[in-house]
């Protein structure tokens, strides 16, 4: 006996159809895994900035001192080395100078003058508040906010009856917020508010500061 198998077009068709979404998947991921290994740029940054110092802790002036001036105010200098990576956090180092404070009086007829300044050397982290995409025309992306822990060289000067100097080396942290406008393709300027805080001498202070941002390599 001769047996006829009906003719099935439709089911040629499936077969076709499953291979189709089968082989999809594959093809997406080997282009996910291409554009993976594809990163984006990294870039050297060089930060210098100054602007205005205060002292804002607790300052002792020693009680025979007469017709005392002090100043809490200073003009701090800062330099600062990030790698800004193709992610959101960057790392670096931030060092400079920073004017604690200074008193002068008189001490039996004499005159005295007290100066306290502090060498911030610090292991800074920042990350700027919007993801990498986009341009900088975004408010989010132009702010940012930086943490940094390292040591603190604390110089203290005394004139009295000739001069004595001390330095001291202290422990601390510092935080800050940023503000950053592109002027060029490599320059910037920033404005920047920082609080340094030494913890082991109890000195902190809170600077305000104009920035210039130089970005020299990318690769």
């Amino acid at each position: 006996m001769k047996i006829v198998l009906p003719k099935i077009p439709w089911l040629m068709g499936l077969v076709l159809s499953w291979s189709a979404v089968v082989a999809q998947p594959a093809t997406s991921s080997r282009s996910s895994s291409a554009s993976d290994t594809v990163r984006g740029p990294y870039t050297l940054v060089v930060t210098v900035g100054s602007g205005l110092s205060y002292y804002a802790t607790h300052l002792g002036v020693p009680a025979p001192l007469e017709q005392t001036q002090v100043s809490r105010f200073g003009v701090p200098a800062m330099l600062r080395l990030m790698w800004f990576p193709d992610h959101r956090l960057r790392i670096g180092l931030e060092t400079g100078w920073t004017t604690m404070y200074s008193y002068r009086g008189q001490v039996a007829g004499e005159s005295a003058h007290v100066y306290v300044s502090m060498v911030p050397i610090l292991l800074v982290f920042s990350m700027p508040l919007a993801w990498l995409s986009g341009n900088e025309r975004s408010l989010a992306r132009r702010l940012a906010l930086s943490v940094g822990t390292g040591a603190y060289i604390n110089h203290s000067r005394l004139d009295y009856a000739g001069t004595v100097m001390a330095n001291s080396n202290s422990l601390g942290w510092m935080a800050a917020g940023s503000y950053t406008y592109p002027i060029g393709r490599r320059f910037r300027v920033a404005g920047e508010l920082k609080w340094y805080d030494a913890v082991a001498t109890e000195n902190s202070a809170f600077t305000a500061e104009l920035q210039l941002v130089w970005r020299p390599f990318s690769w």
